[in-house]
C-alpha cells in the first residue's frame, strides 16, 4: 500500500447520540476513510463515573445513517463476548452498512469495567491466549460455511454465521503492541493493525511483525498498520490550550491532555511533518483520536490542510 488510509475515532464518554451522530456524518463528508469508536461500558479518561454510549451500538446506528466510510470498533474487547456472537454482530453490520464493516478485536486490558460487572479479569497471558483463538473462531465463522473449532478456551461444533458478511473478507483489525504474542497473533490472522508509540517505537513493532510473517509465510503488505493519534490543530499555543482545557472540564479529566505520545498539537504543517516521519516508519493509516466536546476546526483542517501535505511529501519519496 503506497498511500495513506485516513480515519476517525470518536469518544464516546461524556457526549450525547446527537453529538456522535453528526460527527460521524462531518467525517463523512470530509472524505475520510473510516469511522470508529471504542467499545468500553465505563469512560476511560478521567471521572469513570460519568456517561459512556456503547460502542456496538454507535456503530450500527452511524452504519444506517452514512453510505460511504468504513466502520469499526477500536477495538472490542474479548473479554466482554464470546467470539461466536461478535462474528454475528460484525457479519450484520456489514449488511447495515452494504458492505462497510471492519470487526475490531483485543485482549480486553480496563480492570475496572470487568470487577463492575463481574466479568473474569485473568491474566494478560491468559487473555492474549483467548484473543488467539478468538481471532480464529471470527475468521472461520465469518469465511467458512460451517465451523467446528476445539481450544483450549472456545470450542464450536458444526457452528453457522449466516448471513454472511457482503465483503468477500470482512477486515479484522487486531489492537495492541505486545512483541511476542499480540504481533504473532496479527501476523496470522489480521488485516489491519492498530499500534502506538513514537515513530522509532511503532518502526520497531513493524519490524517484529514482519518477522512473524516470515514465520508463518505472509506477507506484510496484506496488513494496514495505522497508529491513533489524539490532534489538536491550531495556530498557536494558546488555541491549543484553550482547547485542552475544554475537553479536560467536559470529560473531567484533572490534567488537560495536551501532552504526551500519540498527541500531537500544532499548524498544519507540523502536524503533517510529524505524520509523514510515522510514514516513513512504516505507518499506512492515522486515525485521530476525538474526545468531546468534538474538535470540528481539527477535523476540518485536517482534512483540507494536512492531508494534501501528507499526500504530496509521501508522493515526493
Amino acid at each position: 500500500m503506497n498511500g495513506m488510509h485516513f480515519g476517525v475515532s470518536v469518544f464516546p464518554q461524556y457526549t450525547t447520540w446527537d453529538a456522535m451522530r453528526s460527527t460521524g456524518l462531518r467525517v463523512e463528508e470530509l472524505g475520510y476513510d473510516s469511522l470508529w469508536t471504542w467499545d468500553h461500558f465505563l469512560p476511560i479518561f478521567g471521572d469513570p463515573t460519568g456517561p459512556n454510549l456503547e460502542g456496538w451500538q454507535v456503530l450500527a446506528a452511524w452504519g444506517a445513517t452514512t453510505s460511504r466510510v468504513k466502520l469499526g470498533a477500536l477495538v472490542s474487547g474479548n473479554t466482554y463476548r464470546h467470539p461466536a456472537v461478535l462474528a454475528n454482530m460484525a457479519a450484520t453490520l456489514d449488511h447495515i452498512t452494504s458492505g462497510r464493516a471492519i470487526v475490531g478485536l483485543g485482549a480486553a486490558w480496563y480492570e475496572r469495567e470487568h470487577v463492575q460487572y463481574g466479568i473474569p479479569f485473568e491474566t494478560a497471558g491468559h487473555r492474549l491466549a483467548r484473543m488467539d483463538e478468538a481471532a480464529q473462531v471470527l475468521r472461520s465463522l465469518l469465511d467458512q460455511s460451517v465451523t467446528t473449532f476445539e481450544g483450549k478456551h472456545y470450542q464450536l461444533k458444526d457452528a453457522y454465521c449466516e448471513p454472511k458478511p457482503l465483503q468477500t473478507r470482512l477486515p479484522l483489525m487486531i489492537g495492541g503492541g505486545g512483541e511476542r504474542k499480540t504481533l504473532r497473533t496479527v501476523a496470522r490472522y489480521a488485516d489491519q493493525w492498530n499500534g502506538f508509540g513514537t515513530p522509532q517505537e511503532v518502526a520497531h513493532k513493524l519490524e517484529v511483525l514482519r518477522g512473524h510473517c516470515a514465520d508463518v509465510g505472509r506477507d506484510p503488505a496484506e496488513i494496514l498498520s495505522t497508529v491513533l493519534l489524539r490532534v489538536v490543530i491550531r495556530d498557536s499555543q494558546a488555541e491549543v490550550d484553550r482547547q485542552a482545557e475544554a475537553i479536560a472540564r467536559t470529560n473531567r479529566i484533572s490534567t488537560p491532555p495536551s501532552t504526551g505520545v500519540g498527541t500531537l498539537s500544532g499548524t498544519p504543517q507540523e502536524i503533517s511533518d510529524v505524520i509523514v516521519a510515522y510514514y516513513r516508519a512504516g505507518v499506512r493509516g492515522v486515525l485521530l483520536g476525538l474526545f468531546a466536546p468534538y474538535d470540528l476546526e481539527t477535523l476540518d483542517r485536517f482534512a483540507s490542510q494536512v492531508k494534501p501535505r501528507v499526500l504530496e511529501a509521501i508522493a515526493e519519496g
